[in-house]
């Protein structure tokens, strides 16, 4: 019969207490500490005796430094391996967050693209029935009939205020830690023909981030020769 396999958890072990080298180091500056409080000056003799041991205190901060150099090497290098590791587990993760605000992104333009053409039509049909009013109350005019023909007026009147409605976007169903804002994003930019300064910022060479900068203070108006951008949806996620 096939022994169970164990899988027996790797707990970090804590910090080992200073090495018997490390201590006679702390002894050893902690003596030197306790001998500059005792310096004194009072000839020429003993302030040159106090500039070799100032000498003598770097002397032995270099060698502090030395000391512990392995050990901070050692360190840097296990604690690079573990985020280096953590980073290749973390990977896959932020690759499907990427991709997710990438279609959550998607729809939520889609939708945005329906009710402008949504909006479009009903203003043309508004239009059309405007000028249809229009006609027709030329028309009843004509004939001598006053009272039709202000209806007609009237209706092309109300025709014509349907024509400045907007339609409101559906409303997205509210999902705990997902928050969405409007975004844009450069398509391209054309170097050649970029301006150097542009409404007050220099721009030259090309500084996408300034770029950028334009188009969100302007909310997505302002037309930038040789840039061309697009309206995005920017998608975040937080933890519950």
């Amino acid at each position: 019969m096939a022994e169970t396999e164990q899988v027996v958890a790797v707990v970090p072990q804590p910090a080992s207490t200073a090495t018997e080298d490390e201590m006679i180091l702390a002894r050893e500056v902690t003596d030197i500490e306790l001998r500059a409080e005792a310096v004194t000056i009072t000839s020429e003799v003993e302030y040159a005796k106090a500039a070799e041991f100032g000498v003598t205190l770097k002397t032995k901060s270099a060698e502090v430094v030395d000391f512990f150099k392995p050990l901070k090497d050692a360190a840097y290098k296990a604690h690079k391996a573990v985020c280096d590791r953590e980073k290749a587990v973390l990977a896959p993760l932020k690759n499907a967050e990427k991709i997710l605000k990438r279609t959550m992104g998607e729809y939520a333009q889609e939708q945005e693209r329906k009710r402008r053409e949504e909006e479009e039509a009903m203003r043309r049909a508004a239009e059309a029935e405007r000028e249809r009013q229009l006609q027709r109350a030329v028309e009843l005019e004509e004939q001598g009939d006053v009272a039709g023909a202000e209806d007609a007026m009237m209706d092309a009147e109300v025709m014509d205020q349907a024509a400045t409605y907007s339609v409101q976007p559906a409303a997205q169903q509210k999902v705990k830690g997902v928050s969405q804002t409007k975004d844009w994003e450069i398509e391209s930019i054309d170097g050649a023909v970029v301006p150097v300064v542009f409404a007050g910022m220099e721009l030259r060479p090309v500084d996408r981030a300034a770029v950028m900068r334009l188009i969100r203070a302007s909310k997505g108006s302002i037309e930038i020769p040789g840039v061309k951008y697009k309206e995005t949806v920017k998608t975040s996620f937080r933890r519950s």
